[in-house]
């Protein structure tokens, strides 16, 4: 019986799901591309999410423009005008942060692998081995639980081997940090928003 759930391939205007950062235009202009908003689709061992980085993602925010490895965090959705699979790496416009203290650390929506423009559209990682994740100036150890950080905007934090830790989990820690980044065996639950 065939296959009912396939998915067709996905446009990857720079090659690779690493590189994505498609304009509103060529969005608008290139046939099938809406259908393709929310789509997880896998590359070279690793899966990422189409996703739309929220307009706001600008050097005016605190936590300024999206840098590669930068954590992505579901757009709070409780504006009618932001559009699903919206992301953003500000932590004060992720989705739940009203309802209680530090709910953002629960709505990851993956990893920026760029840096991409504000507005427009790219694919997050989502699981993936030895990926390199902002490491918020914290320490981490091999084997360590990944979650975001609480105190740094769109950064890792690691929690020891052993604890649980109380929010979601991102994967395990290669080893130390270095350069302002930690590899991290990536394994994001992906959730449709």
């Amino acid at each position: 019986m065939p296959n009912s759930n396939r998915q067709q391939t996905i446009w990857l205007p720079q090659g690779t799901p690493d590189e994505t950062n498609i304009t509103i235009a060529d969005w608008d202009s290139v046939a099938g591309q809406r259908g393709q908003l929310g789509v997880v689709h896998e590359a070279n061992s690793r899966a990422y999410q189409r996703v739309k980085l929220d307009s706001g993602a600008t050097s005016a925010t605190p936590t300024g423009v999206v840098a590669a490895n930068q954590l992505a965090f579901w757009r709070y959705q409780g504006d009618s005008t932001v559009q699903p699979y919206t992301v953003t790496n500000d932590r004060r416009f992720a989705m739940n942060l009203t309802e209680a203290t530090n709910a953002y650390a629960n709505f990851v929506a993956g990893v920026f692998r760029l840096a991409v423009t504000a507005g427009q559209y790219c694919d997050v990682l989502v699981k993936g081995s030895n990926i390199p994740v902002a490491d918020g100036g914290n320490t981490f150890a091999a084997g360590e639980t990944v979650f975001a950080e609480l105190d740094s905007a769109a950064a890792a934090n690691r929690t020891a081997v052993g604890t649980m830790p109380s929010y979601l989990t991102l994967g395990r820690a290669r080893g130390a940090a270095s350069g302002g980044n930690v590899n991290v065996d990536i394994d994001i639950p992906i959730m449709g928003k």
